[in-house]
Parts: C-alpha cells; sequence; structure tokens
C-alpha cells in the first residue's frame, strides 16, 4: 500500500523530556482509501521493548496526515539522580531514556469488515531524552549543540546561572550531558592551585564542584574556575566559574537543594533569619462523660469529654536570604517552580514551595533586595 513518510518535529538525538515531541506521519493513497484508517505509533524502549501504542485518525482539514505528541509517555521514565552524601561523580542513568518509535497503520477492506494492523512500516530510532523542560520559548528556539559537550562545543552545563556564587562549606554539583566526551573536569583555583574531577562514562554525568569536590576547596580561595575537557586535553564545553561568597551572618544557615529546568540539582542558601511554625491541624468526637464504677455512675474533674483522636503537625519555615544579585534573582525562579526541593539544617529532609508568588525584582527599582520564601516540612508528624 506504499511507505509512511514521518516528519520529525524536532530531529535530534537528545530532547527534553517535558517539552512536545511531535511527529507528523503522512499516509500514502493505497492507505487512505482504505476503510477504518488509523495511523499507529509503537513507543518502544532502545532495545525494542513496546511501552505504548497510540492510535490517530487522520487529522481534521487533511486527507492523509496524523499527529502523534509522544511526551508525556517518555517523561515518565526519566528522573532525579542526586545523593547528599555523594563525593565523587556520577553517570546518572536514570536522567535519560533511549526509545524509538515504529509507525504502521489499520484499516478494514469495508466499513464492517475486521481491522487489519499494519505495524513497523516506518521507524524512528536512536533517540533520547533526558529530565529537562524548557520554556515555550526556548523550545521553540532548540539546539542541541547548547547542551550536548563534545569536541569543539561551546555547550554549558545543565544550569541557567552561568556564574554562581556559593560559600566555602556550600555542597555543589554540576551536571552535564556529554554522551561520553568529557574525561574530567580541569578545575583552576584562584589565587592558586589546580585539581581534576574525573568523569564517569554515560550520556549524564554529575560532578561534585563545592566543598564535596573530591580533594577540597584551598584556604584563602576567592574564585575557581571549571573546564570540561576530553582525554586529549581539549576542553569540550564552555567553562564555568564559581565565587566564593564570604559574606558573613550571626543566624543559622540552611540550604535547600532543587531540581532546576535541565534536571540537575543545584543549592542556594539562606543565612539570614529564620522562623519556624508548627501548625496543628486536630480531629475531635465527643463522648459520653459518665463513667460507671461498681454502683456509682457519675463524670469526672479530670474527664475528657471532647477528645482529639488526631493530632497532625506540620513545620513550616520562612527563610530569608542575603543579598542577590538579577541574575540569581532570574535564576531563582527555578527554585520557586521546582517539583522536588529538599532543606539541609543539620539533616536532609523533603520540604515543599509555600510561597506562591514570586516578583523577580531589579536594582533599578529596589536598589538592594533579598529572597525570602516559605517552605513546608514534607513529612507530618501524627499524634494520635
Amino acid at each position: 500500500m506504499g511507505i509512511l513518510t514521518v516528519v520529525e518535529q524536532v530531529a535530534t538525538t537528545y530532547k527534553p523530556s517535558q517539552n512536545d515531541n511531535i511527529f507528523v506521519v503522512t499516509a500514502p493513497t493505497g492507505v487512505t482509501s482504505q476503510n477504518n484508517v488509523k495511523i499507529l505509533a509503537d513507543v518502544k524502549d532502545g532495545s525494542g521493548n513496546l511501552l505504548a501504542r497510540l492510535k490517530a485518525p487522520i487529522y481534521y482539514g487533511t486527507t492523509n496526515k496524523a499527529v502523534f505528541n509522544i511526551s508525556q509517555i517518555l517523561c515518565d521514565y526519566v528522573g532525579t539522580d542526586w545523593d547528599f552524601n555523594d563525593t565523587e561523580s556520577k553517570d546518572c542513568q536514570t536522567q535519560r531514556f533511549g526509545y524509538q518509535v515504529a509507525f504502521g497503520y489499520e484499516y478494514s477492506t469495508g466499513t464492517t469488515s475486521p481491522i487489519v494492523p499494519v505495524s513497523g512500516d516506518t521507524t524512528i530510532s536512536s533517540r533520547s531524552v533526558f529530565n529537562a523542560v524548557l520554556d515555550p520559548f526556548e523550545w521553540l528556539d532548540y539546539d542541541q549543540a547548547d547542551y550536548l559537550m563534545a569536541s569543539g562545543s561551546t555547550a554549558n552545563f545543565l544550569t541557567n546561572n552561568l556564574n554562581k556564587r556559593i560559600h566555602i562549606d556550600q555542597k555543589e554539583w554540576l551536571y552535564a550531558l556529554h554522551g561520553s566526551s568529557i574525561a574530567n573536569l580541569d578545575v583552576s583555583f584562584s589565587p592558586s592551585g589546580s585539581t581534576t574531577v574525573s568523569a564517569k562514562s554515560g550520556t549524564i554525568c554529575r560532578f561534585p564542584i563545592g566543598s564535596n569536590i573530591p580533594s577540597g576547596i584551598p584556604v584563602g580561595t576567592k574564585s575557581y574556575t571549571i573546564t570540561p575537557k576530553n582525554s586529549g586535553g581539549v576542553a569540550v564545553g564552555s567553562p564555568y566559574t564559581i565565587t566564593i561568597d564570604d559574606r558573613c551572618s550571626k543566624y543559622e544557615s540552611i540550604d535547600l537543594f532543587f531540581v532546576n529546568r535541565l534536571g540537575a540539582v543545584e543549592s542556594f542558601r539562606f543565612d539570614m533569619i529564620h522562623t519556624k511554625t508548627h501548625n496543628v491541624e486536630r480531629k475531635t468526637y465527643r463522648k459520653n462523660p459518665y463513667s460507671l464504677n461498681v454502683n456509682t455512675y457519675n463524670y469526672s474533674k479530670q474527664g475528657h469529654t471532647l477528645s482529639n483522636y488526631l493530632n497532625e503537625t506540620r513545620e513550616r519555615l520562612v527563610l530569608n536570604s542575603n543579598f542577590i544579585t538579577e541574575e540569581e534573582a532570574e535564576w531563582l525562579q527555578e527554585l520557586i517552580s521546582s517539583p522536588k526541593v529538599w532543606m539541609y539544617d543539620g539533616q536532609i529532609k523533603g520540604v515543599t514551595i509555600v510561597t506562591n508568588t514570586y516578583e523577580e525584582k531589579q536594582h533599578v527599582k529596589d536598589k538592594v533586595f533579598n529572597l525570602t520564601l516559605e517552605v513546608e516540612v514534607s513529612y507530618y508528624d501524627v499524634r494520635r
């Protein structure tokens, strides 16, 4: 009946998992002239195992085309790879997923005749998604070369904060989409010193580059530059600069770790005053105040006519940071909208962001500003 023609809207090896992943399929006349025609899309993993079969009718307003968007299927197969205690590089296998799509069709020779499926007519293979979501405008201009590190590349690490400021005792990581192109990170400290951080072979690698960097940060370091290099010592991506934040505070610091838009985990420190509240939600029932004791039936002054049978405590904190820059204010929008956030206050805890509105401030009108954020510890303290 002829071969299906498939046009992949973004035809690259690596795509953000949560953005649209669209295919337009054109069926030849030999197919569309049949009855009860539907186009098939078999979404499979990289080994060819079937994940889902999609069916689409001929797209409204056309005579021979069907449209598939498979992003909702694939985003369920990627996750976040992060360990607060890691001090070595890690191959983040859970942050990417290889897949292929086999297109076919089904039809019947008559309006009530049995359906005849034809699968595997045309296949798109050797594709991967990685745990990321670009905003709608960035997605329209998506270029894999901006993210995939390789020889001659100027790709960045998987962060939108391209020059970070951290405290010398603050843990931090960098993630890179590199397909095994990185052999190590060359780290140059200022005013003096250097070290290397070995890479793990794989599609996405996570590197410890804060206080958890394998060789440690030399005392007196003001800043350091991190350059991804291949086995021949040639740069395969853009360097990344970290400045040591030496501002002092009399308050206890709290670090938040969050998944950014590109699937990497980043940190931000809140080292100004913070307040903690415990919100208690109670469920109450009313019981008979009387009790029978031999022949005496009466109530006691110490009795509880009203009793709480469930006491659920939720811990909330209002955190305040030191002064931040405009660039940090723009980047921190990713913290507000992050689906996964952890807090470190001596121990690591899962938290959710309570703050719903974020104003991206600018020095021209706000002069100096900080970030105030309300979070809630994810686990409730329940007493019965």
